[in-house]
């Protein structure tokens, strides 16, 4: 059973409570980016911007028999007309990590020191996902929306621990992927095809997943750490011609046409890398197919009401443009999770 304390919904547009620190003891995210990564993400001792989340100011949710503190960040989407209410619920960023013998020799101390960052309370991320499947189950959710990153790297034994996760998973979810789901980042076997033929065997795999609702969809752009391809692009439209409001589900948040604050954040995080899909000065110019989407978000007559990603680490809300807001979550490693509200009520 999951006992919420009742928060006003987030209409703040600001980044909201995770403090982010340049600290040598953080979290190395230099693997997190776009389609031009390396190979393998810079080992930590590169000295590379480091992270660490702290805990929300007014103190974490209280969770039943969790093992870790957690902190739901919750989200109240307005759908014009809409007479009855959905809740789902969000995860994203996890990380689990295993250090094992399918570890690179040279990636040994790094992956180590990722699994150690990785953490909550002391309790790493691998050992925390048994538990955020009992704490999604309890949220009673409509559907669970599973925002990428949910292992650091594309190993058997990561994505076994997974399948474990998502098979005592009883909601319907969509999980998005992302690079640390579908790379072979510290692996000495770089078989990127492996790493998605384990991803397809896991659960669904396609370009875009669509879950259609009475009044509404969920968009769910997978691994949108690469760019949309013209089939990912034709599935949207497809889903679109339904006339229906959309909430996009993406790993990558998208920029803000006038409010700089997420890009800042994200520069002061990153090194001065605006890790965000946009028209602006950002990690990576979008090709033709991201660029269709990323005008439909921003058009006047835009068929989204809501973004919701993940990918940063930090939490943060606010208006992409006047007509759609976004929410970006905080990690799961560190005990953030998401509640939306959905409902014909402002």
């Amino acid at each position: 059973m999951i006992i919420m304390n009742t928060k006003p919904k987030i209409r703040c547009n600001r980044i909201s409570y995770i403090t982010i620190s340049l600290v040598m003891t953080g979290l190395l995210l230099t693997g997190c980016g776009r389609a031009d990564i390396e190979e393998s993400p810079a080992p930590v001792s590169q000295g590379d911007a480091y992270i660490s989340a702290d805990p929300v100011s007014d103190g974490p949710e209280q969770v039943e028999g969790a093992g870790f503190p957690v902190h739901i960040e919750e989200v109240n989407v307005t759908v014009p007309g809409m007479k009855d209410k959905v809740k789902l619920a969000f995860l994203s960023d996890l990380h689990i990590t295993v250090a094992d013998d399918e570890i690179e020799d040279g990636e040994k101390e790094n992956v180590n020191l990722r699994r150690e960052s990785f953490a909550n309370e002391g309790m790493v991320s691998a050992d925390q996902c048994q538990e955020w499947m009992k704490i999604l189950n309890d949220t009673k959710a409509d559907h669970v929306l599973l925002g990428g990153d949910l292992t650091d790297f594309a190993s058997d034994a990561n994505i076994k621990i997974l399948k474990k996760g998502l098979e005592n998973l009883t909601i319907p979810f969509m999980y998005i992927r992302a690079d640390h789901d579908t790379e072979p980042f510290y692996l000495k076997d770089k078989d990127y095809e492996k790493c998605i033929s384990l991803q397809k065997d896991l659960c669904e795999y396609q370009d875009v997943f669509v879950k259609e609702f009475p009044d509404f969809l969920i968009i769910g752009w997978n691994n949108s750490t690469i760019q949309l391809t013209a089939e990912g692009l034709e599935k949207i439209n497809e889903a679109l011609a339904s006339k229906k409001p959309a909430i996009l589900l993406t790993h990558v948040p998208i920029e803000p046409l006038s409010d700089k604050s997420l890009e800042t954040a994200s520069r002061d995080t990153f090194a001065g890398r605006s890790l965000l899909w946009g028209f602006g000065n950002n990690e990576e110019a979008p090709n033709e197919y991201t660029s269709k989407l990323l005008e439909m978000i921003y058009a006047d007559d835009t068929p989204f009401v809501e973004i919701l990603a993940g990918h940063l680490h930090f939490s943060w809300d606010g208006k992409v443009s006047d007509k759609v807001h976004e929410h970006v979550f905080g990690p799961a490693f560190y005990g953030y999770m998401g509640i939306i509200n959905i409902s014909g009520e402002d």
